[in-house]
């Protein structure tokens, strides 16, 4: 199996990393949280990034997951679970600065970390436990 996921580009280095916000909300009562509400439902989820530039060949990103999720029998919301992560970077080789390679770069040195608490977060929180799939980031376009 492929790791899509590996950061083969040494131009950027991580320097810091962490959960800027964090919301985790399941409003089931006892009698709705079951096995055939849970493992029937929709999932909703939406990413968005944030690259911010910095002076002295530095940048942060700020990567925004939402996980809406809600029973497809009765379209009772099953959780919500929202997510910012911070990561800030050093530019280590600028021979050709691109805003686009860079941000990529730095979400797939990030997403192991989002991946880790998504599903700690929700196989804790009494519903779905959520295990996101490795992302070809290659393909995301700005």
């Amino acid at each position: 199996m492929n790791n899509l996921n590996l950061n083969k580009d040494n131009s950027i280095k991580l320097l810091k990393n962490f959960i800027k916000d964090l919301s985790f909300e399941n409003p089931q009562n006892i009698n709705e949280n079951n096995v055939f509400n849970n493992s029937n439902s929709n999932l909703n989820i939406n990413m968005n990034v944030f690259y911010t530039p910095y002076n002295n060949n530095l940048f942060s990103l700020l990567l925004r997951y939402t996980f809406d999720c809600s029973s497809k029998e009765n379209k009772k919301n099953l959780f919500n679970l929202e997510l910012d992560y911070f990561g800030f970077f050093e530019i280590l080789k600028q021979k050709n600065y691109d805003q686009e390679e860079f941000t990529k770069s730095g979400i797939k040195m990030l997403f192991p970390f989002i991946k880790e608490i998504v599903e700690d977060i929700t196989r804790k929180g009494g519903s779905i436990p959520i295990s996101l799939n490795e992302v070809d980031f290659n393909l995301i376009k700005n």
